[in-house]
């Protein structure tokens, strides 16, 4: 790959995680959060935030699905390639997005982000039982992001070797999120592009399924890729019969190959390439940990994709670039939170 200002530029929610280790799941029960899933906060649950922010032990971490992946991606390169991953987004004129923006400058991301006068920044309730995590995000001002900031930035997406994204986006500004993708494939950038969340392949089928249409690569875990099946009616004995379904689906971009990734927790990570009429799929065992190795998988999603994109905008191969994502992700929920360690050792 050419050398390019930038290796990988995102756009998605900026959010502020509030991340607590919960004993029982009283407040999982009080707020009607299902263990282990994702949901946009209603109004019932919008308390939640308050409540968690003053229990004992609390971790304040820059989150949301495609900043902890730009994040990761950021890490793994910094050694070699700082300071050339980016991101946009929109965050509110508070502390909250103050100590966000502080973060990336910190570590070496530059930031392009909105900043909505009248509405708080984003937030996510991470709450951890049991080792997993449930995530409930405030999307705030997310939903602020006006289309004519990208507009007027798209000069930085031109030196950009590599575009992501992600289905979380569609609810935030879905008009923002296709110019973004039809400029991928208007100048044959490579896109990836994570399905999310179940409910917005529930609920977002249409929109969610238009944007994958663009995608050269694209991500998502078990539970994801079993709703995408149910809701596209696919029909499969496996989840390799997915991750081929999505690697033959409609692509706009037909210059690349369609990457399709399903990663599985414990199981093994299945890649299908589809190419020219014909599918490759392959199985990569993962690294698993002792149980009390494990404290907790927030981000294990978003850095395994960050570690992956790592090595794929350095020309690295499938292989390499399954391995750096199983990796980052095995280091990551060793610790509290999508945050790594010191040293990159891989």
């Amino acid at each position: 790959m050419e050398t390019q200002d930038l290796l990988i530029v995102a756009i998605e929610n900026p959010l502020l995680d509030i991340s607590v280790e919960l004993s029982n799941d009283e407040i999982l029960t009080k707020y009607e959060l299902q263990h282990g899933h994702a949901c946009l906060a209603n109004e019932k649950q919008m308390p939640i935030y308050e409540e968690i922010w003053r229990i004992e032990g609390v971790q304040k971490i820059p989150g949301g699905s495609s900043l902890n992946s730009v994040r990761s991606a950021n890490y793994m390169l910094k050694n070699t390639h700082p300071n050339k991953c980016a991101f946009f987004g929109s965050i509110g004129n508070d502390e909250v997005g103050k100590v966000l923006e502080k973060e990336l400058e910190d570590t070496g991301v530059h930031a392009y982000l909105h900043k909505d006068q009248d509405t708080p920044t984003g937030s996510c309730a991470v709450l951890v039982h049991n080792k997993e995590r449930t995530l409930c995000a405030n999307l705030a001002a997310c939903l602020k992001y006006p289309t004519t900031h990208l507009q007027s930035n798209m000069q930085v997406l031109e030196k950009a070797a590599f575009l992501y994204t992600s289905g979380f986006f569609i609810t935030s500004n879905f008009e923002a999120l296709l110019e973004y993708v039809k400029f991928a494939a208007d100048n044959n950038k490579p896109l990836g592009f994570n399905l999310s969340a179940t409910f917005l392949i529930q609920f977002n089928t249409e929109q969610l399924n238009t944007v994958l249409e663009y995608a050269d690569y694209t991500f998502c875990n078990e539970d994801e890729a079993k709703v995408y099946a149910e809701v596209n009616k696919v029909e499969y004995a496996t989840f390799k019969d997915v991750a081929v379904a999505i690697s033959k689906s409609k692509k706009v971009n037909t210059a690349r190959p369609r990457v399709s990734i399903i990663t599985q927790g414990k199981e093994p990570v299945i890649v299908a390439v589809s190419k020219d009429g014909e599918v490759e799929v392959k199985e990569y065992e993962v690294t698993v940990l002792k149980a009390e190795q494990v404290i907790d998988t927030n981000g294990a999603g978003d850095s395994f994709v960050g570690g992956f994109l790592s090595q794929i905008v350095q020309g690295k191969d499938l292989e390499t670039a399954v391995k750096a994502g199983i990796w980052l992700s095995s280091q990551v929920i060793q610790r509290s939170g999508c945050t790594f360690p010191e040293e990159n050792t891989f």
